[in-house]
């Protein structure tokens, strides 16, 4: 779970009193149509059991809940969820409750920023420099609450090309905000 979460590191960082090297992305994001706070919600009760099997995913979804080195605070609840047929993959849906979107338009990730929504909620496809086997998506939801849903190549070869990955980490993103918002 770890590498779900760590997936998008921090470039090195400063020492204090050491002047920052990341400059701001300037991704500009559409404002959230309404708030819809995520504190309580389980991660593993965000994508119905007809939208895992409309992604490939065939798994039983597994809580877990661990530290993140890329969002500060407490440990952060994830699903994560595998699936076999017609293809290797594994999906995380991570409930942030602990950072905005702030950690991701502030640059100095590793990974290249796309400005995107999903259902009219901001959000930002964080593809990886350093590896080509996952793509993630993250969707601001309230103040400092956020949707991570992390899609990634199960290992069998050919690999799932990246671009590829992106576009299923943007539906599981859909699937998840609509399971959200019809919950709420």
């Amino acid at each position: 779970m770890a590498v779900l979460l760590g997936g998008c590191s921090v470039e090195g960082e400063p020492s204090p009193g050491e002047p920052s090297a990341a400059e701001p992305t300037g991704l500009a994001l559409p404002p959230r149509p309404r708030d819809v706070p995520i504190n309580g919600v389980d991660p593993c009760s965000l994508l119905t059991e007809a939208q895992r099997a409309e992604l490939g995913l065939d798994a039983r979804p597994v809580f877990d809940l661990s530290p993140s080195a890329l969002y500060p605070g407490p440990e952060v609840p994830a699903c994560v969820i595998g699936g076999n047929v017609p293809r290797a993959i594994t999906v995380g849906v991570s409930v942030v409750t602990s950072a905005g979107m702030d950690v991701f338009t502030s640059g100095g990730l590793a990974a290249e920023l796309r400005p995107t929504s999903v259902l009219g909620f901001p959000a930002v496809v964080a593809v990886p420099t350093r590896f080509t086997d996952y793509c993630t998506v993250v969707v601001e939801v309230a103040p400092g609450q956020l949707l991570d849903i992390q899609f990634r190549d199960g290992g069998r070869r050919p690999p799932i090309p990246q671009d590829q990955l992106c576009r299923d980490a943007e539906g599981a993103a859909n699937a998840v905000v609509q399971t959200l918002l019809a919950s709420r």
